[in-house]
């Protein structure tokens, strides 16, 4: 049980930390939607997660494992699907400029911004669990 709330607390954490951070992915920030999220997401991931790799199987194997970006799409576009409030939308990125590094400004599609939202999601996913991981030593 313990890891079973740790888990949605983490996907919580994840999902209102990738809302601040990218404004092509929006959530109502009300408590029923945040823990329907978390929840579904979860189970989108221990669930469905693992039958849509096993379904992409060959074609993760023919490309190396490169296709594997795309689950995280369709997990998603499920999760977008499923709750009510969470919205992805297009991005006019305004550019950066910072000691001679210049990001040009670009108009990101509702294809890319799911392909960051869902980097995003991942990344933060990951680091957050190698944070509170419990060292062996």
């Amino acid at each position: 049980m313990k890891v079973l709330l740790r888990h949605i607390l983490v996907n919580l954490l994840v999902i209102y930390l990738t809302d601040l951070l990218y404004p092509g992915f929006s959530i109502l920030h009300d408590t029923r939607t945040l823990l329907s999220a978390a929840i579904i997401w979860l189970l989108l991931n221990k669930v469905i997660k693992p039958i849509i790799k096993l379904l992409l199987l060959p074609i993760n194997l023919i490309t190396l494992n490169l296709f594997s970006w795309a689950i995280g799409l369709i997990t998603l576009f499920l999760l977008q699907l499923i709750v009510e409030g969470v919205s992805l939308t297009a991005y006019n990125f305004p550019g950066f400029s910072a000691q001679g590094f210049v990001f040009p400004a670009a108009y990101l599609t509702p294809f890319l911004s799911y392909v960051i939202t869902s980097c995003l999601l991942n990344f933060l996913h990951g680091f957050v669990f190698w944070l509170i991981r419990k060292d062996s030593d």
